[in-house]
């Protein structure tokens, strides 16, 4: 009886530890039925700007949850993960196929068997990491030929630096220039030299090779790849500083990744405690992350660097991490008390000097750099519809460089003139794109307040962000609002006047999108007769000097990125504006 209970209380546990990592596998279709509605909610909401937003809070995710269920699930999930394993593999033997390939093939067969055997070093654990190792070179090597080859990717960097360029504000800029010196060059060097010191003297011999190997293998890595590619870095332009070098893939992702990852598994495994472990976990993924978006936030890296690299730093942790699993070190003898004192006295000692060091060695945020713009295309007024059919974009785009609508006003005036001319129509210029305006603009939406000047999604011409929008509601309410887009050219005619682009469309209600079915803006099909209420709106105030109508592309029916139908006759207005009025 004794022993039927002692088994019952044993087996007890480990089958409600079975059932909650079941459950734990059930629930990952469910969550990622969530990130995708979570996913169309953010494009419902921010248009081009969703895919942004969403990378952001997926690494953001997992940089806090992915280490704590690892650290709460990893013992027990092992165990079920190798129940499964074996249970497949047992009904696959039951095949005609497989029980041919074991007859004739033994070796092979048994080689199989102990990649899935989860008591073995070389076994499932190995396994799991040389497929998601895998992954990750199969995702590195694609990112690479995007860069070499000229991809969709590099169309997608460059039009999110040109929007990321947009949204820069002074205290974003301080935080963000702090984060990024925390992956510098002397600060990883400080922070290697105390780790491998500390690792010293506490006879960890290996963790100090560890540490070094990972600080040299990730700057010879990223060094190499760097000259290999010799892609060059943003323009400066869209550059909140000024950094030399080439720019794939970053090496301040990269080396913080590996070197901050590597210190944080060996912290990781030699620690009890199971909040600490998540704290140093968290911390850790929490500024790999911050680093790497900091670099793009400058306008240093484009993202495609940065993703590269943080794959190369994850990379190098699961190197590691294999490597301890299959020669593990050797187990540390406990130390006196006196020699822990002194270990913990020296590493606090080692830690304060290193923070007085980095803090002599950081310089403010320097003045942005001064960028002469390149001499514009200088034109006759007679030759803007020649210029606009034949050198001028016709069509916006989004994130992905995917078509949207066509082009159908243009504007020829100062940037002055056309605030001007929307100002004395009732028109009101849309507060810049961020995250302040977006919260404004949501909240005013499901109160049903009006808010004239909220912020327009942005959309992409020739890779460029709108620089203008405008819009004009109807009634109290922000349920229905005529708005439009405005860009900038690199033509002005031969009296100084640039040449500007615009598309518009009038917001007719609130809607289930089709294509997402949450609540969105529906917009009004005819976007023709949107363009010829802002023409008479315009022409109305008497600043408008000149108006003729191009066909600027065949007639044509599409959908908008919410999947609203919209068709339109092709033809695009070009306004010229009256300066003396």
């Amino acid at each position: 009886m004794g022993g039927s209970t002692e088994r019952s209380m044993v087996s007890q546990p480990r089958r409600r530890s079975t059932l909650g990592c079941l459950a734990l596998l059930l629930a990952v279709p469910v969550v990622a039925y969530a990130i995708l509605w979570l996913y169309s909610l953010l494009s419902t909401l921010l248009d081009v700007a969703a895919p942004i937003v969403a990378v952001l809070l997926v690494a953001l995710v997992l940089a806090v949850a992915g280490p704590l269920l690892l650290l709460r699930a990893g013992r027990s999930l092992g165990p079920v993960l190798g129940d499964i394993a074996r249970a497949l593999w047992a009904w696959l033997r039951r095949t005609r196929l497989v029980r041919w390939i074991a007859a004739h093939f033994p070796r092979l067969t048994r080689f199989l068997m102990d990649r899935l055997a989860p008591a073995r070093a070389t076994g499932l654990g190995l396994t799991v990491l040389v497929l998601v190792a895998s992954a990750g070179v199969w995702f590195f090597l694609t990112l690479l030929l995007h860069v070499v080859t000229g991809g969709t990717v590099v169309g997608t960097d460059t039009r999110v630096i040109n929007l990321v360029a947009t949204l820069r504000t002074p205290a974003a800029d301080s935080v963000m220039y702090f984060i990024t010196y925390l992956g510098s060059v002397p600060t990883v060097l400080v922070v290697t030299a105390i780790a491998v010191i500390i690792s010293l003297l506490r006879a960890r011999y290996e963790d100090a090779l560890l540490v070094f190997l990972a600080l040299a293998a990730s700057t010879l890595f990223f060094v190499g790849v760097k000259l290999l590619v010799a892609r060059p870095r943003p323009p400066l332009e869209d550059a909140r500083i000024i950094q030399g070098g080439f720019s794939f893939p970053s090496g301040h992702s990269t080396i913080s990744a590996a070197v901050y990852g590597t210190i944080a598994y060996l912290l990781i495994r030699s620690v009890r405690r199971e909040w600490v472990r998540a704290l140093v976990a968290v911390g850790t993924a929490l500024l790999v992350l911050a680093i790497g978006v900091s670099r793009v936030y400058l306008g240093v890296h484009y993202p495609s660097d940065v993703v590269a690299a943080w794959t190369a730093g994850a990379l190098w942790v699961l190197l590691v991490i294999a490597t301890e699993d299959i020669w593990p070190s050797r187990v540390a003898r406990p130390l006196p008390p006196r020699r822990r004192a002194f270990d913990a006295t020296a590493a606090l000692v080692l830690v304060v000097l290193g923070i007085g060091l980095l803090a002599a060695d950081y310089r403010q945020l320097p003045s942005p750099p001064v960028v002469v713009a390149p001499s514009p295309e200088v034109i006759l007024v007679d030759a803007v519809p020649t210029t606009v059919e034949n050198q001028l974009p016709h069509y916006t785009e989004g994130l992905f460089g995917s078509r949207q609508e066509p082009v159908s006003l243009l504007f020829v005036g100062t940037r002055a003139e056309i605030e001007g001319v929307f100002r004395a129509a009732g028109w009101t210029e849309a507060t810049p794109f961020g995250l302040g305006s977006v919260v404004s603009a949501t909240s005013a939406s499901i109160s049903g307040r009006g808010d004239p000047a909220g912020p327009v999604t942005p959309s992409f011409l020739g890779d460029e962000p709108n620089a203008l929008a405008f819009s004009l509601p109807v009634g109290k309410t922000f349920a229905q609002r005529h708005h439009i887009r405005l860009w900038t050219t690199t033509v002005v005619t031969s009296g100084g006047l640039p040449i500007w682009e615009a598309t518009a469309s009038f917001d007719e209600g609130f809607e289930l999108a089709p294509r997402t079915g949450f609540p969105t803006h529906r917009i009004a099909p005819d976007i023709d007769t949107e363009r010829t209420f802002i023409v008479g709106s315009l022409v109305d105030t008497g600043r408008v000097s000149s108006e003729r109508t191009i066909q600027l592309v065949p007639a044509e029916r599409g959908r908008n990125f919410a999947g609203d139908p919209f068709f339109t006759d092709g033809q695009a207005i070009i306004l010229g504006l009256d300066a003396a009025a």
